[in-house]
């Protein structure tokens, strides 16, 4: 057996069975050759089963049965351990220039993959394993706030962390980490107004016109002038 096959026998259980939600113990009962295979092959930086990695490959639908409406009543004590963020920045050390630019599909894979095995690392209450994510994610971020779409993000840093924090602490097996940080600052975006306004609603301490009587637009260059 090899992963493709473990994971198409798992796809193929899920779909005859048609259970509500899954987990791995439902897999060793229901997919014995495929858990016994992911036990012994699929294995993150620290020696664990890697059950992201498992679940980032099944169809869209059966990932989102993963451990589906399983809540949990146990907090998890924090602690610090930086051999377990230096497994993980080790391992994928040439890739980490991801999070500032992505050339390609892969690129973009590798920085997805490398943020859930800093956040999974994160939720099992390494606080220096939650720094990390952090950095990482905010460069990550500020890339995209450079972008039309996420420009109303730009100076509201607070609420970007408070958003930023909640994913990490909310992310489940459910797909890519990072389309989620998006689709999350997206909505939640959606009622920001740019600062910039803010800042063109103020009276100009020369004039004494709001600033935004005061805007001009070059028509040789574009260029928007704000005479002050």
């Amino acid at each position: 057996m090899n992963f493709n096959q473990a994971i198409k026998n798992l796809n193929r259980s899920l779909i005859k069975k048609k259970p509500l939600t899954f987990n791995q113990s439902w897999i060793k009962f229901s997919v014995h050759k495929s858990y016994n295979f992911i036990l012994e092959n699929i294995r993150n930086e620290l020696g664990e089963p890697d059950w992201d990695e498992v679940v980032r490959h099944l169809d869209h639908d059966n990932q989102k049965l993963w451990l589906k409406g399983v809540r949990t009543n146990n907090k998890t004590e924090p602690y610090e351990d930086i051999f377990e963020v230096d497994a993980i920045l080790t391992k994928y050390k040439s890739k980490l220039y991801t999070f500032l630019v992505q050339i390609d599909k892969e690129d973009k894979k590798v920085c997805d993959e490398i943020s859930i095995r800093l956040v999974r690392t994160a939720q099992k209450g390494n606080l220096l394993a939650k720094q990390k994510t952090f950095i990482f994610i905010k460069q990550l971020v500020d890339c995209w706030i450079e972008t039309i779409y996420f420009q109303h993000w730009r100076g509201y840093d607070d609420l970007l962390e408070i958003n930023i924090d909640r994913c990490i602490r909310r992310y489940r097996y459910s797909g890519s980490f990072i389309v989620y940080l998006r689709r999350t600052l997206e909505y939640s975006g959606r009622a920001l107004r740019p600062l910039e306004a803010f800042l063109l609603d103020e009276n100009s301490p020369i004039t004494e016109k709001s600033k935004i009587e005061s805007v001009v637009k070059d028509d040789k260059t574009g260029e928007i002038l704000i005479y002050r």
